[in-house]
């Protein structure tokens, strides 16, 4: 998620690119790349600055067909002046032993890989953050940082304190609470691996045996990688009857490419089905097309300049402009474009035609579609006051959508995507979301829920 999330997610273990400082390694550094300095062995220059010994029985006045170096070697203006550069390769640099013999091993990368043409041009996005899952393509909205690793000391640490806090009889729910409601999704991803190497089971498995109710409906779900939990939200959204539209909206909108190729990938490996297919099977109409689209991950990433006015008049054309409506031309528009790009376009269409463009959409189109398009525009208008008003949703009215608010918590627990939900919540319904949380929940779970934003319990 972005809000988990989180530069798209992270290819599997060895897969393509090697984790950081694995070989080969980033481009500029040692070895350089083909044809670069230092050049394939034996051409020039030779090792240690010398030629290599003459032949054995070479000697001084010899006839010039066996005199070494021979004749014109090296050839003239080679090498060129100023080459190697002063000071390449740095001193000490490679270090011994480096790269590890036998690596990278026979036949890697493999042929033909990586595909032609990837990364896509502009990709990632200036300012994405390049660690984690599901980073929103409005980065900028969201001032998406860094998120670090753990270092393995700290991922130990915490895995110990989940095991102490499970083992023996009974559950220490508070420390239960401190780890599980303290660490961003891309460090809990280390810890869940770390339980399992450290101890052999899943960690889902023991706090699941160890807690119930909606605290361990919450625990749980916390100790899911962020794709997994993507991927069975969407899921538990198609499932039953009726689909929860807001759910689609939430986890689909703002993704990137990678994102959405790799949220495929995850519920083909969890449900055996094919995501798309089972969005077919529980839509409809202009609502099936538009899911449809957004689960091709083919939006516009490279950050070229286009014509806001052009999408604006086009959007115009396809509505208000003609008899009938156009809706593949929304469609197309509002799920393609970058968000940056297509609120320049809301803006054109306010100035241009005396109102905003969610009353053209009111206008223009009834039911589940206008419901769908109207979240969709909201989203890409804002994404941390339309994530606000889901989490008010969530407990408005009588009774509290637990599943709802648990979902929406997980997915944005992260600092810098809570962060600005929490600020927008407060400028929208004048209060803060920790109270409104306060007063809808109790007990573990209204403390778990209140660590995972970073509030006191």
């Amino acid at each position: 998620m972005y809000g988990g999330g989180y530069p798209g997610y992270p290819p599997p273990g060895g897969g393509y690119p090697p984790p950081g400082g694995a070989y080969p390694p980033p481009g500029g550094a040692y070895p350089p790349p083909g044809g670069a300095y230092p050049p394939p062995g034996g051409a020039y220059p030779p090792p240690g600055g010398a030629y290599p010994p003459a032949p054995q029985g070479s000697q001084s006045g010899s006839s010039p067909q066996q005199s070494y170096p021979p004749q014109g070697y090296p050839p003239q203006g080679y090498p060129p002046q100023g080459y190697p550069p002063q000071g390449y390769p740095p001193q000490g640099y490679p270090p011994q032993g480096y790269p590890p013999q036998g690596y990278p091993p026979q036949g890697y990368p493999p042929q033909g890989y990586p595909p032609q043409g990837y990364p896509p041009q502009g990709y990632p996005p200036q300012g994405m953050a390049q660690q984690g899952y599901g980073q929103p393509q409005n980065v900028a909205q969201f001032n998406q940082p860094q998120t670090n690793l753990l270092s393995p000391a700290e991922c130990d640490t915490a895995v110990k304190e989940l095991r102490d806090a499970m083992k023996g009889f009974g559950t220490n729910e508070k420390q239960l609470i401190s780890v599980l409601g303290k660490y961003p999704p891309l460090q809990m991803n280390q810890i869940i691996k770390g339980y399992k190497s450290n101890y052999g089971k899943k960690l889902i498995d023991d706090v699941r045996s160890e807690t119930s109710g909606n605290f361990g409906k919450l625990c749980c779900a916390l100790s899911m990688s962020i794709a997994e939990f993507d991927v069975k939200c969407l899921h538990d959204a198609l499932a039953g009857v009726g689909t929860d539209d807001d759910c689609l909206m939430e986890i689909l909108v703002g993704r990137t490419n990678s994102d959405i190729n790799a949220l495929r990938a995850e519920y083909k490996r969890q449900y055996g089905k094919d995501i798309e297919s089972d969005v077919k099977s529980d839509t409809s109409g202009y609502v099936r097309r538009l899911y449809t689209v957004l689960l091709q991950g083919n939006r516009d990433e490279t950050n070229v300049a286009r014509d806001a006015t052009a999408d604006a008049e086009a959007l115009y054309k396809a509505g208000e402009g003609k008899l009938g409506t156009d809706e593949m031309t929304f469609i197309s528009i509002l799920c393609n474009r970058p968000d940056s790009h297509l609120r320049n376009v809301f803006d054109i269409y306010q100035q241009k035609h005396g109102h905003t463009f969610e009353k053209a959409i009111s206008k223009e189109f009834s039911g589940d579609i206008k419901k769908v398009l109207t979240n969709l525009v909201a989203s890409i208008r804002n994404k941390s006051e339309y994530i606000a008003t889901l989490f008010e949703k969530s407990m408005k009215g009588m009774g509290t959508d637990d599943d709802k608010l648990i979902r929406l918590v997980v997915r944005h627990r992260a600092p810098y995507v809570i962060t600005p939900i929490k600020q927008a919540y407060q400028t929208k319904y004048g209060k803060s979301l920790a109270k409104r949380i306060k007063g809808d929940t109790s007990g573990d779970y209204q403390r778990l829920l209140l660590t995972c934003i970073h509030e006191s319990p």
